[in-house]
């Protein structure tokens, strides 16, 4: 397969980093435990009825989440914030972050007017109070509204990492800088973290995270623009570009019109692919980074 390769020589490094984009807030705030997330744009997210089936592997996210709108009311006009689900290593849990919003202060109302207060000793934080979403079992869903005006929901022990994430602008904010800030789906993935199987043995060596990013297209059967890109080591960087060609060659097998050459970007620590794909060709994408089918319509 013919593959357009496009360059970028950062030979200037004041001017490229002057041009480089910026990682979105999702990303610079993910907690430090998460190994993958799946970020839409809010007004996109809540109209769409397969949503679902993204958490079908949390059904306590999916309950909580839809508990948490039912009852907070989210309007449904266009907005600017972004809903987030953050997994952790498998099994071990769930963190959803809504932020971005034009007016947090008026989701921070709704809950407070909604939700009781947790009332534990063992929950308290008086900088950022707790209340109570769901308490079913073993789980003990709670929200937290964090210094940036964020709202959080998840697990208590897990809420107390998301009001001060460690390590996400190290690893995620460079591959994530690469994807459009205007794609309505988008996500992250720490390899060493989270994948399995013949996907991480083929790897390259020294990749320490991936950003990806899905633009649907206006209907259907219309092309959608999808978005990957890397980051690592030099070597890493190096091997990524035949990796990223075996890729696209086994995505493009799926249902779709004929495969156009796919726009690649690359520099010493990072590389990233533009190309349109059918909806098959993206559920085909998603299977590869070892993440669920993509309902984007």
């Amino acid at each position: 397969m013919t593959f357009a390769r496009t360059l970028l020589l950062c030979l200037a490094l004041a001017g490229c980093d002057a041009r480089r984009p910026q990682a979105p807030d999702w990303v610079r705030s993910a907690p430090a435990a998460a190994a993958t997330a799946v970020s839409f744009r809010t007004d996109w997210a809540l109209q769409q009825p397969r949503l679902r089936t993204l958490l079908a592997g949390y059904p306590m996210a999916a309950r909580s989440l839809d508990l948490f709108l039912l009852r907070a009311r989210l309007p449904l006009r266009p907005e600017t914030g972004r809903l987030t689900v953050y997994l952790t290593r498998p099994g071990a849990g769930f963190l959803i972050q809504l932020g971005g919003f034009r007016d947090p202060g008026g989701l921070q109302v709704a809950i407070a007017d909604v939700f009781p207060v947790a009332d534990s000793p063992s929950m308290e934080n008086r900088d950022h109070p707790l209340f109570v979403i769901l308490d079913l079992g073993g789980s003990h869903i709670r929200a937290m509204v964090d210094g940036e005006g964020r709202v959080w929901l998840g697990e208590a022990g897990l809420l107390a990492g998301a009001a001060a994430p460690a390590r996400a602008a190290g690893d995620l904010a460079a591959p994530a800088g690469w994807i459009s800030g205007t794609a309505p789906v988008q996500g992250f993935l720490r390899p060493a973290e989270l994948l399995e199987g013949e996907f991480a043995r083929n790897l390259p060596r020294g990749i320490e995270a991936l950003a990806w990013g899905v633009t649907p297209g206006p209907a259907a059967d219309a092309p959608n623009g999808f978005e990957l890109s890397l980051s690592g080591s030099a070597a890493a960087i190096e091997q990524a570009s035949p990796w990223l060609q075996r890729f696209v060659a086994a995505v493009t097998a799926a249902p779709g019109p004929p495969a156009q050459p796919p726009e690649i970007l690359q520099e010493d620590r990072r590389i990233s692919l533009r190309c349109p794909l059918s909806q098959a060709q993206v559920d085909a994408a998603m299977a590869k980074l070892g993440l669920p089918a993509l309902p984007l319509h």
